[in-house]
């Protein structure tokens, strides 16, 4: 199933919040408005419909950026980072 970066910049509260609460149906909260999720092709048209019906598009703004398995297995994080790979304690330049 591919896996998905969502980002939202809603300027009103309420459809923020509305726009949330979507989005965490479907996938992880993994920042304030950046979500993770792995959506087969009808999850994806339906998130994006819902998502299109719930913000105003002068004012809002919604990303989906795919993620390969390559980006994927190259991934590091720290702390909740779910399927990640910590950070090395050191790097060469």
């Amino acid at each position: 199933m591919p896996h998905w970066i969502v980002t939202t910049d809603i300027a009103d509260p309420r459809r923020l919040r509305r726009a949330a609460r979507i989005c965490e149906r479907h996938g992880e909260r993994v920042q304030e408005s950046m979500y993770w999720m792995d959506l087969a092709t009808e999850e994806l048209q339906a998130l994006q419909a819902a998502l299109a019906a719930t913000i105003h598009p002068a004012h809002d703004t919604v990303r989906y950026y795919p993620v390969c398995g390559l980006d994927l297995a190259r991934s590091q994080g720290e702390g909740l980072c779910h399927g990640l790979k910590p950070l090395p304690s050191h790097w060469l330049v």
